[in-house]
């Protein structure tokens, strides 16, 4: 589902709102959303498509989304500036 800017401004203060950043730290740190969390998931690679391995690729995903803030009940928005 895409949201626009228009619309993602009024949720801003909405405390179910997560918003992240998938761009690279130095373009978030030129800017970005008020209270969006950087997470870079374009340098997240996993190449073992083994089965254990993607067992491992989702429990490292779970972790890395838990740790952004990601819960169940959680509206979440991902940005980036790419086309």
């Amino acid at each position: 589902m895409l949201i626009s800017t228009t619309d993602l401004a009024k949720q801003l203060t909405n405390p179910n709102l997560i918003v992240i950043d998938t761009r690279s730290f130095k373009d978030y740190s030129h800017g970005h959303i008020p209270g969006s969390v950087n997470l870079d998931l374009f340098a997240y690679h996993w190449f073992d498509t083994t089965p254990s391995g993607i067992q491992i690729f989702n429990d490292q995903t779970k972790k890395l989304l838990s740790f952004a803030g990601i819960t169940l009940g959680k509206k979440v928005v991902f940005y980036d500036d790419v086309s």
